[in-house]
């Protein structure tokens, strides 16, 4: 089994990508998409690394906080695309520097591993939403 990081579209981002743009919508919070890179990079490293897993009580409690943020925001919260612009751009881009960052093109093993720990020792956005485990 191959253990190069591959981060699929983004879920969140098609749906946004493919919401209508209105007239009164707004730009996509930088902690949106922040929000969206940590959780689709957590995901992926989880299945790339097998010391690495996503911690599921943080991604709830960084669900919640999102969700508040939203909501603050004056964002429908069950649908915050109905009220945002896309930004797709912005997401492939803080996608690319994080696979920069770690040198993670056509990386495998260790090197992925690797880049998981990183992010948790960082205490990055992405490292919150992991935590290493036993094989």
């Amino acid at each position: 089994m191959s253990s190069v990081v591959k981060f699929g579209p983004l879920a969140a981002a098609a749906v946004l990508a493919a919401a209508p743009v209105m007239a009164d919508t707004r730009p996509m919070p930088d902690y949106f998409v922040s929000a969206l890179v940590a959780t689709s990079a957590a995901q992926a490293l989880a299945l790339s690394c097998p010391t690495i897993s996503v911690d599921p009580v943080a991604v709830v409690n960084a669900s919640e906080v999102l969700l508040s943020q939203l909501e603050a925001d004056g964002f429908d919260a069950n649908d915050p695309s109905a009220d945002m612009e896309s930004g797709e751009d912005r997401l492939s881009e803080a996608q690319a520097a994080f696979m920069d960052k770690h040198q993670l093109e056509g990386a495998s093993g260790e090197a992925v591993c690797d880049a998981g720990r990183a992010e948790i020792s960082q205490k990055t956005d992405i490292g919150a939403l992991l935590v290493e485990v036993a094989q």
